[in-house]
């Protein structure tokens, strides 16, 4: 069995280094499809989450990564909110008896005149449907009734997400110790513009010292030591 483990915040490709680099938890396409690449015919794909969301285009892409191997089986351990409930949807699933799903609308940002504010509200407003549909393929839930539920940004339990259709089953507990819970998540990604340009800078200085260690020990060579 493979697993995939989706948690922390879900990113593009391009920002995985830096998550990295910080030691962020995270998951982007390429992991995903990474995984599944070394999976034997048949075999089994587990994917877990937690997640409190992150970039959508990265989740749209591992949700249609996964949807289209026969054997991925979700289990939703904690919250799965924004880009990780479209995901979510992707395979026959379960989830924890105190798992919650958050859907909600897309968010953005724009900057220039009227027009393109208008293009820019227009284009989310379509990027709520392409993510509704992925309920919808799931559920069989009617699109608006989606698109409401999206727009009042919903918290279903898990009673709620097997009455809606948008979960299999609910998992059995396991019985341990004390868990502990907070009452609140963060959703969506935490990487700023300020923290990019940091931790590019750091990595590129890194890469700087590695260089001149190595040619440090090219010279060292050339004359024997």
């Amino acid at each position: 069995m493979k697993v995939i483990n989706v948690k922390g915040d879900i990113v593009v490709n391009e920002w995985a280094a830096i998550y990295k680099w910080l030691g962020w938890e995270h998951i982007c396409p390429k992991d995903v499809a990474d995984i599944i690449a070394e999976a034997e015919i048949g075999e089994e794909i587990r994917v877990n989450i937690n997640s409190g969301g992150g970039h959508v285009m990265a989740g749209q892409e591992i949700y249609s990564v996964l949807s289209k191997n026969p054997n991925v089986r979700i289990s939703v351990e904690g919250m799965a909110c924004s880009a990780a409930s479209v995901i979510a949807m992707a395979g026959r699933s379960s989830i924890s008896p105190v798992g919650m799903l958050m859907v909600h609308n897309v968010s953005g940002y724009a900057s220039g005149d009227y027009h393109e504010m208008d293009k820019t509200s227009s284009e989310l407003r379509r990027m709520n449907e392409a993510l509704a549909n992925a309920y919808h393929v799931k559920s069989g839930m009617d699109m608006d009734k989606l698109l409401k539920l999206m727009d009042r940004e919903t918290w279903l339990t898990a009673n709620q997400c097997i009455e809606y259709g948008l979960i299999d089953s609910v998992e059995q507990p396991v019985q341990q110790g004390n868990v502990l819970m907070l009452n609140a998540v963060d959703y969506g990604v935490r990487l700023t513009p300020d923290i990019m340009k940091r931790v590019e800078a750091e990595m590129q200085e890194a890469d700087d010292r590695e260089e001149r260690k190595r040619a440090l020990l090219a010279d060292l060579d050339d004359y024997g030591i």
